[in-house]
């Protein structure tokens, strides 16, 4: 009796060891299984984050790739323009350095050409003089001490020669007065061709001759028995005659 009741205790044991074994090994299996489906949330939760994440650094090495390309042919640019500069600069330096010559040879001459350019200028006519009044008053009176600038001084002698060549390549008439013997002064016609020579008369014809510039300033010999071809040729210039060909007397000097 005693055997059996041993042995039923010992099955009853083994029993409700089985059953705390079988217990304690579905908590453990239901453990796992919530640690597997966390870690199957977190692994998706991270697949979706490194989705977004990939999108980005893909956005951001494309926008990185245009600004690199951008900035690439920027410096291209600069170092061409760069090239560009360097070359008008040497271009540039090179006229300089040709101006500053020039105007060292100019400075030195300028001085003997406005002493001969005054010394010309009794040879003009009286016409031309009165047009380029202004600037022969700004001609230096001593060229080794003046304030007027090197281009200045060149300026007043280029417009000087310029008005001088106009009136030289053109014919131009005037009505002057003129003396005559005995100191009596007379109203003439005269016409200037170029500077090379002139022809002037009187209104009645009777007073006429030619005028060359002289050393001391133009001359008027008076012509004798010329003053009515003179008085035609001034006719026909200003369209008082037809037009015709006219025999008057010529002077070389």
């Amino acid at each position: 009796m005693k055997i059996q009741l041993c042995s039923l205790l010992t099955i009853g044991c083994s029993l409700i060891i089985v059953g705390l074994n079988a217990q304690n090994q579905v908590a453990e299996t239901r453990e796992v299984l919530d640690q597997w489906v966390e870690t199957r949330q977190i692994i998706s939760e991270e697949k979706a984050s490194w989705k977004v994440e990939e999108s980005i650094l893909g956005d951001t090495v494309q926008l990185l790739s245009s600004e690199l390309h951008r900035l690439s042919e920027a410096l291209t640019d600069l170092e061409s323009s760069a090239t560009a500069a360097d070359e008008e600069r040497s271009t540039l330096a090179d006229e300089k350095e040709k101006l500053t010559a020039a105007s060292a040879v100019v400075e030195a001459n300028i001085g003997a050409l406005e002493s001969q350019l005054k010394r010309a200028l009794k040879k003009l006519p009286e016409p031309l003089i009165e047009t380029i009044k202004p600037l022969i008053r700004r001609l230096p009176e001593d060229p080794s001490d003046t304030d007027l600038s090197l281009g200045e001084r060149v300026q007043n002698i280029v417009g000087i020669l310029s008005q001088a060549d106009k009136f030289n390549t053109t014919i131009t008439q005037t009505n002057e007065s003129r003396k005559i013997e005995g100191g009596k002064t007379v109203e003439v016609r005269t016409l200037y061709w170029g500077l090379a020579m002139a022809y002037y008369v009187d209104a009645s014809g009777q007073y006429a001759g030619i005028g060359v510039p002289g050393p001391d300033g133009w001359e008027w010999p008076r012509v004798d028995a010329a003053g009515a071809e003179i008085k035609q040729l001034i006719d026909v210039y200003e369209g008082s005659e037809d037009i015709s060909f006219v025999n008057v007397p010529a002077y070389i000097k």
